[in-house]
């Protein structure tokens, strides 16, 4: 087994239903064999960051880290310190990968490009969602969108970037709990593997991940917003009090919330929020690129809807590689029920 490459463990070496890494990238779509070398040897990176992370995660606070590093970022928002210890160590891999020719991160202003001989990628990353709840050893994640580069020239890689977010190859998110799970969607199918801290690689899980029949009862909302969002959101939010079959789970970290929806079936929303003392987002907050991009491409590989309440997601014009958007994301039953609810249009 190398160090970033999921391998078969004893326990599911004989179970059909689990694919290596290798195996997986082999079974996508629509890829030059050139790409698919390509593709595995950035999913390769990923997963030896992501184990990477999560011993450090395990140590932060034994080491002071699980607070502030004391300064703001591109958003204006603090930066934790393990905000920089994940940017930096995905960033490194990916650089040195030789495949990636562009990276733009939500914790950087402007994008990082690199030297990139082959097929060309381009990779938009979230190194380290939901970070506030270190502090109080809650869970956290890491989301990734792989994008097929234009070929293009980069002397402005941001355009370059913005100009081929339509074309996603794979979404990836990692999620640092109990578990350290790495969970990987191309267009068909969607596939999880664990970290084995002893053999220190990831192992695959049996089965394509897909949100289960019926959509799920799961809602994730943080309703402490409800005065500011617009009467379609509330009236939702009203509908969803009257009955009894519903529940509310919100973490505040999107690869948890999203996460537990996946396997128990349910929605996450962030809707735009009205203005308040001078501060909202009306637009939404959470980044088209970092976040909402990879999780609707995820969903929908795993039979679900996402949208931000006017437009699909994955038909989002780009136009800042920071820019924010509303995001509804779940099964597609519960995506479908709050556009009815709301007045929204229906994601296609």
């Amino acid at each position: 087994m190398t160090r970033g490459e999921p391998s078969k463990t004893a326990s599911h070496a004989k179970n059909e239903g689990c694919l290596t890494l290798s195996e997986l990238v082999d079974r996508a779509p629509e890829m030059t064999g050139a790409e698919r070398q390509a593709i595995l040897e950035i999913l390769d990176k990923i997963s030896e960051g992501a184990r990477d992370v999560a011993r450090r995660l395990a140590m932060g606070p034994l080491h002071g880290l699980t607070g502030s590093s004391g300064h703001l970022n591109v958003q204006g928002e603090e930066v934790q310190a393990f905000d920089e210890i994940a940017q930096d160590t995905f960033s490194g891999l990916l650089g040195a990968s030789g495949r990636v020719a562009v990276l733009v991160s939500e914790e950087r202003e402007h994008p990082e490009t690199f030297p990139c001989p082959g097929p060309s990628f381009y990779v938009a990353m979230d190194p380290l969602d939901g970070s506030s709840n270190l502090a109080v050893s809650g869970p956290v994640g890491s989301i990734f969108a792989i994008f097929r580069g234009a070929g293009e020239s980069l002397r402005d890689p941001a355009k370059a970037v913005l100009d081929s977010a339509s074309d996603v190859v794979c979404a990836v998110y990692v999620l640092y709990s109990v578990a350290t799970l790495l969970v990987i969607a191309f267009r068909n199918e969607v596939r999880m593997y664990a970290l084995d801290p002893v053999a220190e690689g990831f192992a695959p899980l049996p089965g394509k991940v897909r949100f289960p029949d019926g959509g799920g009862q799961i809602v994730s909302i943080n309703s402490a917003n409800y005065t500011r969002w617009d009467a379609g959101v509330r009236r939702y939010v009203d509908a969803l009090h009257s009955r009894s079959s519903w529940s509310g789970r919100y973490v505040g970290a999107l690869v948890m919330d999203f996460h537990r929806n996946l396997l128990k079936g349910g929605v996450f929303l962030y809707p735009g929020d009205l203005p308040k003392d001078g501060k909202g987002h009306p637009e939404g907050k959470l980044r088209l690129l970092f976040e909402a991009i990879p999780m609707a491409f995820i969903a929908r590989a795993a039979g679900g809807l996402a949208t931000n309440g006017k437009t699909p997601i994955l038909d989002i014009p780009a136009t800042h590689i920071h820019q924010r958007v509303a995001l509804v994301v779940g099964s597609r039953e519960r995506v479908l029920e709050y556009c009815h609810l709301a007045g929204a249009p229906e994601p296609v």
